[in-house]
């Protein structure tokens, strides 16, 4: 790869179009044998990606790749939104390995949508709601997560929603204006049950998705973010959720924090945190990614908490 082609791949951010490359003094022909030697990756036709960073990311952060070189690949013409803007805005995605594999664009100029081999070209959006990320042209963040609740379910649009608002990328009020101007059509329930239940105090997608699933559960609505002090005032604790009612505490554990070298010591320090939760008259319920995908699990756990709390 030449000097010109790896420096318009770094300022793309490790997307590239066709006519990025010929720009660089590269063919059809060389292309080709870049992609062959494993320099880059063809995501479509017209559109590449570093085949280094690609080899580096997430899945979502795959996804968002392709959707920037798709976007290069149309010289301008289209935006990138739903599922695909939210990747490429950095906010966390909870779907599945299908949704992952069709892209979302925009026309900016009159047509009808389209779909064909991964590629999904909605109709026309108000040039207001476009924003630029990444060097190319997206739907504003709060109009992303509407589209991917509308697309992908409660669970990803307030994965998306709590995250945005708690980087102060949004606010609730851009989120009900986003509902008004999206043209969502089908979805549009999820989209306001999001919109409803998004809250920027939840720290991870794993918080967020309890929280839905605390909704689903019929469980009573919880206090986020609290902190827990002793009779003499002191912290013990800033816990997940809290259950004041049932004297219930919920923390979910992602299970990052005990890796790596100083693991031991977090486990050890967050199992004295515990005791001393526990010491103070609260149920404690831990629950895992594996818990978020079995609900009765999670429900038979929260339920039995509530009854020792009362018991």
């Amino acid at each position: 790869m030449n000097d010109l082609l790896r420096a318009r791949l770094n300022a793309q951010y490790g997307a590239l179009a066709v006519a990025d490359a010929y720009t660089c003094g590269y063919t059809k022909l060389s292309l080709s044998r870049m992609v062959s030697a494993g320099e880059l990756i063809r995501v479509r036709k017209g559109a590449f990606v570093d085949s280094r960073l690609h080899a580096e990311a997430t899945p979502e952060a795959r996804h968002a790749l392709a959707a920037q070189a798709i976007a290069r690949s149309f010289d301008g013409r289209h935006t990138v939104r739903h599922v695909s803007a939210a990747a490429v805005l950095g906010l966390p995605l909870l779907v599945d390995d299908r949704q992952l594999g069709v892209f979302h664009l925009s026309r900016r100029s009159p047509g009808d949508q389209r779909t064909s081999h991964g590629l999904h070209i909605h109709r026309r959006l108000s040039p207001g709601l476009i924003r630029t990320a990444a060097g190319v042209a997206v739907v504003h963040a709060a109009v992303a997560v509407v589209q991917t609740a509308a697309l992908a379910g409660v669970k990803a649009g307030v994965a998306a929603a709590d995250a945005a608002l708690a980087a102060g990328r949004i606010t609730e009020a851009d989120l009900e204006v986003a509902l008004e101007v999206s043209r969502i059509g089908p979805g549009m329930a999820d989209a306001r049950l999001t919109v409803a239940l998004a809250d920027g105090l939840s720290e991870s997608p794993g918080e967020s998705w309890t929280r839905v699933l605390f909704v689903s559960l019929g469980l009573p609505k919880p206090e986020l973010q609290v902190e827990i002090r002793d009779e003499r005032g002191r912290l013990v604790g800033r816990v997940d959720f809290l259950f004041r009612a049932q004297r219930t505490i919920v923390e979910f554990d992602g299970l990052v924090k005990y890796a790596g070298s100083n693991g031991p010591q977090a486990l050890v320090a967050e199992k004295r945190r515990e005791d001393s939760l526990r010491g103070l008259g609260f149920q404690m319920v831990r629950p895992t990614w594996r818990d978020l995908y079995d609900p009765p699990r999670l429900e038979q756990a929260m339920r039995s908490a509530f009854a020792r709390s009362t018991g």
